[in-house]
């Protein structure tokens, strides 16, 4: 089973979420999603089919000018200023 935590520890990881945090930018009112596989991190438009057996890890999106608010599982949020 893939874990949150493991995707977390991941060399890749925030450069991932650096990247998701980015392209919503830059894409306001998409959503970025970071994907884990269990080897590899993966960053997608959320309109875009997820790598073959992924799970979500967290999704970026514009909250307001300088605000992308970064989703998690279990309602957790962590909003990345301008």
């Amino acid at each position: 089973m893939l874990k949150d935590v493991d995707a977390f520890a991941h060399p890749a990881y925030e450069a991932g979420r650096a990247t998701a945090v980015r392209r919503a930018r830059e894409n306001p009112g998409e959503c970025c999603t970071v994907y884990w596989d269990g080897k590899a991190i993966f960053v997608r438009m959320s309109v875009a089919a997820p790598p073959p057996n992924s799970k979500v890890v967290c999704i970026a999106q514009v909250w307001d000018a300088n605000t992308v608010q970064v989703r998690f599982d279990g309602a957790h949020s962590e909003w990345v200023k301008q």
